[in-house]
């Protein structure tokens, strides 16, 4: 467990990341596939920062998905992250997105009860192929590739609603400000100082023209575990996975959470960024307010990386080394940066948006 101090900062941070859930068991889960769906096959355990998730595999070799949500997770967002799927699918069937699987009874997803006795949805969804981008060489095509997907993304759910679409989760952007308490929970003097300087950007110049920026709801969580690439061809995208962080948000923090991850291990960051908004600029144009923007927020959401991670990782030790696995990345990010003017940044990547 957390310290009393970090017990009382954590209490302004989303329910969804302060539940360690129950982990369903696989028989169970063979179970309700065979009984939901109509399908038998042999249940294997993945890895899953707040649900259940099971890769299925059929005598044939189908493959598909069953994911036993979170007891945290309100049923009204579980319902609008599967209809977002059948939105975009709708939309966009070009997108490489995971398919509903309908239970036997035509529903899109369902309640269950767990063993102890909480209620949780439950999703199947088929199972798409490739490996994470993270995982394989990166290339310019490939974050160019990622940058279409997202501009794709944005258009595909233009016109998608749903009740639930304005729900608070800690990931979103439109309330980093409130992080700042975690800050003192590093060690390091310099790095809770180069923290400062970026939530300090982002309050005094993102959050005062925050209400002004055009907003819908978005995928929020491009990362490059969320895109999978083939493993014969990493400049093939694949796949794009994972609508559980989806909200109701200005659509420059959907780019800036792109862009953020697209730098990766990147001598040039900046190059790295440009590559994706490239791709991005193909389907969508951000306004002369946005492109100012840009670059604070993309800090601001390395920001949330660190901070929220070191939150979790020390509320659950035991899983500290999943979720602090990525800050070596991130500051090496932050420093490779700090290397360059940021109005030559801030340049850059406007030029990219505009190419």
């Amino acid at each position: 467990m957390a310290s009393k101090a970090h017990q009382g900062t954590a209490s302004g941070l989303g329910a969804e990341l302060k539940t360690s859930a129950t982990t369903v068991l696989a028989d169970q889960a063979e179970r309700i596939a065979r009984e939901k769906y109509g399908l038998d096959g042999r249940a294997e355990w993945l890895w899953g920062e707040k649900d259940s998730n099971y890769r299925l595999t059929l005598a044939d070799g189908t493959e598909y998905l069953l994911k036993i949500l979170n007891p945290a997770e309100n049923p009204a967002m579980t319902s609008m992250h599967s209809q977002a799927l059948l939105h975009v699918e709708a939309a966009d069937p070009g997108i490489p997105i995971q398919r509903i699987i309908r239970t036997r009874n035509g529903e899109v997803d369902f309640r269950m009860t767990d063993d102890e006795g909480g209620t949780r949805g439950v999703r199947m969804v088929t199972f798409v192929p490739g490996v994470s981008q993270k995982s394989q060489p990166h290339s310019a095509i490939q974050r160019y590739r990622v940058g279409v997907l997202l501009g794709r993304m944005q258009k595909a759910l233009q016109g998608f609603t749903h009740e639930a679409a304005g729900h608070r989760i800690t990931w979103d952007m439109s309330h980093a400000a409130g992080l700042r308490e975690l800050l003192s929970i590093f060690d390091s003097e310099a790095q809770r100082a180069r923290l400062q300087r970026t939530m300090d950007d982002f309050e005094n110049l993102v959050v005062p023209r925050m209400a002004a920026l055009p907003a819908q709801v978005v995928h929020n969580d491009f990362n490059m575990e969320n895109i999978l690439v083939s493993k014969d061809n990493p400049d093939e995208i694949s796949g794009i996975i994972d609508f559980g962080d989806m909200v109701h948000a200005p659509v420059l923090f959907d780019v800036a959470v792109g862009a953020a991850y697209q730098m990766g291990d990147a001598e040039d960051p900046v190059e790295a960024m440009c590559d994706f908004l490239k791709g991005y600029a193909t389907q969508k144009t951000l306004s002369a307010h946005e492109l100012e923007l840009l670059y604070p927020a993309v800090e601001t959401r390395m920001l949330m990386r660190l901070a929220i991670q070191e939150w979790q990782a020390r509320l659950f030790p035991e899983y500290r080394e999943r979720y602090t696995r990525n800050s070596p990345t991130v500051w090496a990010q932050f420093a490779r940066l700090d290397a360059i003017s940021k109005n030559d940044v801030v340049a850059r990547l406007a030029a990219a948006c505009r190419a």
